[in-house]
């Protein structure tokens, strides 16, 4: 397990923010390195979460970095980690068709075999392009990224501000803009702004999470974020659910109507090959999918921890930010005085 590092709080903000983002680099690295057991069946889910923290580190801590990591490098690690979404993407589909198979009555269910046949083939087919592709561009690309956070970056005249002034700082300006994002989600057809909002409350647990142990209060605001992104999260999971099962009945019925077309035309066999597409039962899911969208957003809306986690996050950039330091006051000016006449030029003799 990756040993995440210490004391950082207080160190200059440029070091401290190459320390974390070279600790989850060895994550990402170490998750790499158990793609190739099939038996390990968290390594791909590893792999992925630690190239979105790694990525999320980067852009938070972009201008503490960009002496030493170019943009170049930040947009390579961006493309491979948005390329491993479609596996994410259908292994949630996967399990939420699982879970749906048995509550529909008959017929009502006869698609989700179907469906399901075809989102494991996607997710085949996704998992071999990270393992054959994705994966080696990764290992080229953290060897680059190694050497840059190792490198040491040019000499800089002004005193860096510690990374606990910084982390305020973002959790200011994360907080003011989470409150704004979350004001859009007004229906559990507002799926843009609820997925901004989840990717807003995502970054700023990605910026706590590595210094949760020694900022205390950090701890109680992190269980939180969690639970709004998962709330979120699920919203937009179901969103994509809803699209996937739109596509699937479009297939469904083009199927259906090639069957037809071939029955017709005196093809006796035809209905005999391949999966039978229930329609009908792809758009009950819909419904279901559709009713467990409102019933999240009913919750997401009557939370008051979504409501105040902006709120939460201002006070406790308060708390990390350090108390400025105390200037000491200059000695008061003595009044100026007139010489007596005795000491100058004018004075009598």
């Amino acid at each position: 397990m990756t040993r995440r590092p210490e004391n950082l709080l207080a160190a200059p903000a440029p070091g401290a923010a190459r320390r974390i983002a070279l600790s989850l680099l060895d994550a990402a690295t170490a998750a790499r390195e158990r793609l190739p057991d099939a038996s390990d069946a968290e390594a791909l889910h590893d792999f992925r979460v630690a190239m979105r923290r790694l990525r999320s580190t980067l852009r938070a801590y972009q201008p503490q970095l960009e002496a030493v990591v170019p943009a170049k490098l930040r947009r390579r690690l961006r493309d491979l980690a948005r390329a491993t979404g479609e596996a994410r993407d259908v292994e949630v589909q996967i399990s939420w068709l699982e879970r749906q198979r048995n509550e529909l009555p008959g017929a009502r269910g006869a698609g989700v075999p179907w469906l399901l046949s075809r989102l494991t083939q996607r997710r085949e087919r996704a998992y071999q392009d990270i393992r054959e592709r994705i994966a080696p561009k990764f290992e080229r690309l953290a060897r680059r990224l190694r050497r840059a956070l190792g490198s040491v970056p040019p000499p800089d005249a002004t005193v860096p501000a510690s990374l606990a002034s910084l982390i305020a700082q973002l959790l200011e300006d994360q907080g003011s803009d989470l409150e704004r994002r979350l004001a859009l989600i007004r229906s559990p057809a507002n799926h843009a702004e609820a997925h901004a909002a989840r990717i807003r409350v995502k970054r700023a647990r990605y910026l706590l999470e590595p210094v949760v142990r020694e900022a205390k209060p950090a701890a109680a605001v992190v269980r939180r974020l969690k639970h709004v992104q998962q709330l979120l999260g699920d919203l937009h999971d179901l969103q994509v659910v809803i699209v996937r099962l739109g596509d699937a009945a479009a297939a469904a019925a083009q199927r259906t109507r090639r069957l037809h077309e071939l029955a017709v035309g005196g093809d006796r066999g035809a209905a005999a090959r391949g999966p039978r597409p229930a329609t009908s039962g792809l758009l009950a899911l819909a419904r279901v999918a559709r009713a467990t969208q409102e019933r999240l957003f009913r919750r997401l809306a009557g939370r008051r921890v979504a409501r105040s986690l902006p709120a939460e996050l201002m006070a406790l950039a308060a708390e990390l930010r350090p108390p400025a330091p105390i200037v000491a006051a200059a000695p008061a000016a003595r009044p100026h005085l007139p010489l007596p006449a005795r000491y100058t030029h004018r004075a009598r003799a």
